[in-house]
């Protein structure tokens, strides 16, 4: 009796994990989500975790891991080990038709873009003898911007170059871009009055317009850091310096445009001069999405590229090179330029000197840039 009663026990058992193997992942969901589509380095990111069983079988354990860059941190150690990746690891237990939802927090300590593609699913058969894994599917991604830094004199030095050329640009004025209202002068055309001003103000009113042109600016940036010693925080710095004068230009009404030496398929990048959101987040995402180890080409090589297709993007604009090759790169800066004006922006690590001169119609500005 005894014995009949064990062999029907594990009769039931291997029946049972027969179907349990072939049904407990069906319908089963885990999705992985980042909560933001990009946040700044330095900032905290937020991930929802949910897993929902969509049947009558209950999951007395299901273990669900995956994986992220190592650089994102996240804010609660708990079943997280770090090595080459960031490994998460939960375990939950779910009844029949129940979803369960867990916000997760991550430390975004440096600029990328991160992306989940996969997860691992993990139960146990009775008495945990057996093991049934699968992968899960996943898709979502975080942008981590370059930090915001001052460029304030970088800003005060564009604009004393734009002085003049702002005054060329009021000579031809955009009927459509109404900028206000001013007294008439005798050198003022009839068309321009403004009739209800006037009467309400008992003085004749004229309209004022906008340039039909906008301010235009060209960001050059050079990211190669080719020497046998790496400076990579004078790169990250350059890099936020691109990504902060784009940010705070494009806020004035600025066109922007951004040519680097952040190579795809062994050449240059170049975005052409634009306005607007769309233009920004195509240059935070760019330069969000350069790998130190990724293969560059030198500045001068990039140059003669963009002077071959992309010569007209730089009319009328103001230049700004970003680079901290000083030495090696200023004879084709200096080409490049020729007599137009333009902002030499060089990183260098603080209490060193750049020892650099360059023509009269090149500024340079040195920043001093601490090593974290």
């Amino acid at each position: 009796m005894i014995s009949l009663f064990f062999l029907s026990f594990l009769l039931l058992a291997f029946l049972w994990n027969l179907y349990y193997a072939k049904h407990w992942s069906r319908n089963l969901l885990v999705t992985l989500r980042f909560l933001q589509d990009f946040v700044y380095t330095g900032e905290q990111a937020e991930m929802t975790e949910q897993i929902e069983n969509r049947k009558k079988l209950v999951l007395p354990v299901l273990e669900v891991a995956f994986h992220v860059d190592k650089r994102l941190a996240f804010h609660d150690c708990e079943n997280t080990s770090v090595s080459d990746y960031t490994y998460k690891r939960d375990i939950f237990a779910l009844l029949g038709y129940q979803r369960i939802t867990r916000k997760l927090t991550l430390n975004c300590t440096k600029r990328g873009c991160y992306r989940i593609d996969k997860s691992y699913l993990t139960t146990f058969s009775m008495l945990h003898r057996r093991r049934f894994s699968i992968d899960a599917p996943a898709d979502t991604q975080l942008y981590v911007y370059a930090a915001r830094t001052n460029v304030s004199d970088i800003l005060v030095t564009c604009e004393r170059l734009m002085g003049s050329v702002q005054c060329a640009k009021r000579l031809f004025e955009d009927p459509f871009a109404y900028a206000s209202i001013r007294e008439y002068t005798v050198t003022d055309p009839m068309k321009t009055i403004n009739w209800k001003a006037s009467a309400r103000t008992g003085e004749l009113m004229v309209n004022t317009f906008e340039s039909t042109h906008m301010e235009k600016v060209m960001l050059f940036l050079d990211v190669e850091d080719s020497g046998i010693l790496k400076y990579e925080y004078l790169t990250e710095d350059a890099i936020s310096v691109a990504a902060t004068l784009a940010q705070k230009m494009i806020a004035r009404g600025m066109e922007v445009g951004l040519c680097t030496n952040i190579a795809e398929v062994s050449t240059f990048t170049c975005l052409r001069p634009a306005s607007g959101r769309k233009q920004l987040t195509d240059i935070e995402r760019l330069l969000a999405g350069h790998n130190s180890d990724a293969k560059v080409l030198p500045l001068p090589a990039m140059l003669n590229g963009f002077t071959k297709e992309y010569a007209d993007q730089a009319a009328d604009a103001i230049m700004i090179f970003i680079s901290r090759n000083g030495i090696s790169n200023q004879t084709a800066i200096e080409t490049f330029v020729g007599s137009e004006q333009a902002v030499w922006v060089i990183p260098c690590p603080r209490n060193e000197t750049c020892d650099i001169h360059t023509a009269d119609n090149i500024r340079l500005i040195h920043r001093e840039v601490n090593d974290f």
